[in-house]
Protein backbone atom coordinates (compact mmCIF):
# COMPACT_ATOMS: atom_id res chain seq x y z
CA UNK A 1 0.00 0.00 0.00
CA UNK A 2 1.37 3.51 -0.83
CA UNK A 3 2.29 5.20 2.47
CA UNK A 4 0.53 8.47 1.06
CA UNK A 5 -2.64 6.19 0.58
CA UNK A 6 -4.59 5.35 3.53
CA UNK A 7 -6.97 3.63 1.69
CA UNK A 8 -7.02 -0.83 1.05
CA UNK A 9 -6.76 -1.05 -3.03
CA UNK A 10 -6.41 -4.34 -2.49
CA UNK A 11 -10.66 -4.91 -2.54
CA UNK A 12 -10.68 -2.17 -5.49
CA UNK A 13 -8.44 -4.03 -7.39
CA UNK A 14 -9.55 -4.48 -11.32
CA UNK A 15 -13.13 -3.00 -10.51
CA UNK A 16 -14.32 -0.14 -12.78
CA UNK A 17 -15.97 3.39 -10.67
CA UNK A 18 -17.50 5.75 -12.66
CA UNK A 19 -17.45 9.31 -11.91
CA UNK A 20 -19.92 11.52 -13.14
CA UNK A 21 -23.69 12.39 -12.63
CA UNK A 22 -25.31 9.16 -13.08
CA UNK A 23 -21.97 7.15 -11.82
CA UNK A 24 -21.03 5.57 -8.62
CA UNK A 25 -19.16 8.57 -7.60
CA UNK A 26 -21.55 11.68 -8.19
CA UNK A 27 -20.15 14.97 -9.26
CA UNK A 28 -23.04 17.98 -8.93
CA UNK A 29 -22.36 19.72 -11.50
CA UNK A 30 -24.05 20.49 -15.17
CA UNK A 31 -21.35 20.44 -16.84
CA UNK A 32 -20.52 16.83 -16.22
CA UNK A 33 -21.28 14.13 -18.14
CA UNK A 34 -23.83 11.18 -16.86
CA UNK A 35 -20.71 9.00 -17.13
CA UNK A 36 -17.79 11.26 -17.65
CA UNK A 37 -14.67 9.04 -16.19
CA UNK A 38 -13.95 6.20 -15.09
CA UNK A 39 -11.28 4.98 -12.31
CA UNK A 40 -9.84 1.25 -12.04
CA UNK A 41 -7.15 -0.05 -9.95
CA UNK A 42 -4.73 -2.21 -12.06
CA UNK A 43 -2.12 -4.05 -10.02
CA UNK A 44 -1.81 -1.32 -7.28
CA UNK A 45 -2.11 1.66 -9.92
CA UNK A 46 -4.33 3.96 -10.51
CA UNK A 47 -5.88 4.29 -13.88
CA UNK A 48 -7.76 7.50 -15.36
CA UNK A 49 -9.98 7.58 -18.19
CA UNK A 50 -12.33 10.24 -19.68
CA UNK A 51 -15.04 8.67 -21.21
CA UNK A 52 -14.80 11.31 -24.19
CA UNK A 53 -17.07 13.56 -21.81
CA UNK A 54 -18.53 16.64 -23.77
CA UNK A 55 -16.44 18.93 -21.14
CA UNK A 56 -13.12 16.92 -20.82
CA UNK A 57 -11.27 15.73 -17.67
CA UNK A 58 -8.29 18.22 -16.35
CA UNK A 59 -5.09 17.22 -14.14
CA UNK A 60 -4.13 19.99 -12.59
CA UNK A 61 0.37 20.68 -12.78
CA UNK A 62 2.10 23.66 -11.36
CA UNK A 63 -1.62 25.58 -10.85
CA UNK A 64 -2.52 24.94 -14.99
CA UNK A 65 -5.17 22.66 -16.11
CA UNK A 66 -3.73 19.71 -18.24
CA UNK A 67 -6.37 17.98 -20.28
CA UNK A 68 -6.23 14.56 -19.66
CA UNK A 69 -7.27 11.68 -21.85
CA UNK A 70 -6.07 8.56 -19.68
CA UNK A 71 -3.47 7.19 -17.84
CA UNK A 72 -1.84 6.60 -14.23
CA UNK A 73 -2.21 8.91 -11.59
CA UNK A 74 -0.89 9.54 -8.44
CA UNK A 75 -3.43 9.46 -5.58
CA UNK A 76 -2.42 12.95 -4.78
CA UNK A 77 -2.90 13.97 -7.88
CA UNK A 78 -5.75 17.32 -8.34
CA UNK A 79 -8.29 16.34 -11.16
CA UNK A 80 -11.28 18.90 -12.37
CA UNK A 81 -14.72 17.47 -13.83
CA UNK A 82 -17.54 19.71 -14.33
CA UNK A 83 -15.78 22.78 -12.84
CA UNK A 84 -14.62 21.41 -9.77
CA UNK A 85 -11.24 19.88 -8.44
CA UNK A 86 -11.12 16.92 -6.51
CA UNK A 87 -7.98 15.23 -5.44
CA UNK A 88 -7.69 10.97 -6.61
CA UNK A 89 -7.61 9.78 -2.86
CA UNK A 90 -10.74 11.41 -1.90
CA UNK A 91 -12.39 9.74 -4.92
CA UNK A 92 -10.82 6.59 -3.80
CA UNK A 93 -12.03 6.71 -0.26
CA UNK A 94 -15.83 6.67 -1.97
CA UNK A 95 -14.89 3.92 -4.22
CA UNK A 96 -13.37 2.10 -1.42
CA UNK A 97 -16.96 2.50 0.26
CA UNK A 98 -18.43 0.83 -2.88
CA UNK A 99 -16.10 -2.29 -3.02
CA UNK A 100 -16.34 -2.86 1.17
CA UNK A 101 -20.08 -2.30 0.73
CA UNK A 102 -20.40 -5.22 -2.23
CA UNK A 103 -17.55 -7.30 -1.74
CA UNK A 104 -18.20 -9.22 -4.78
CA UNK A 105 -15.34 -8.95 -7.35
CA UNK A 106 -17.39 -8.03 -10.08
CA UNK A 107 -17.83 -4.81 -12.21
CA UNK A 108 -20.20 -2.80 -10.32
CA UNK A 109 -23.09 -1.14 -12.00
CA UNK A 110 -23.77 2.30 -11.75
CA UNK A 111 -27.60 3.57 -11.84
CA UNK A 112 -27.90 4.58 -8.35
CA UNK A 113 -30.04 7.71 -6.61
CA UNK A 114 -28.59 11.08 -6.38
CA UNK A 115 -26.17 11.57 -3.19
CA UNK A 116 -24.06 14.83 -2.88
CA UNK A 117 -21.16 15.96 -4.89
CA UNK A 118 -18.18 13.47 -4.88
CA UNK A 119 -19.87 11.26 -2.50
CA UNK A 120 -21.02 7.36 -2.49
CA UNK A 121 -24.05 6.86 -3.99
CA UNK A 122 -27.02 5.07 -2.05
CA UNK A 123 -28.34 1.73 -3.65
CA UNK A 124 -31.83 2.65 -1.56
Amino acid sequence: MNSKLSINLEPMEGRIFILGRDGHIYIDSGTASKHHAEMRITDGKIFLRDLDSTNGTFLVKNKTQVRFKEGFVNPMQPIVIGGKTYIIKDLLAIANDFAAADGSETEIDPGFGAAKSARRRSTK
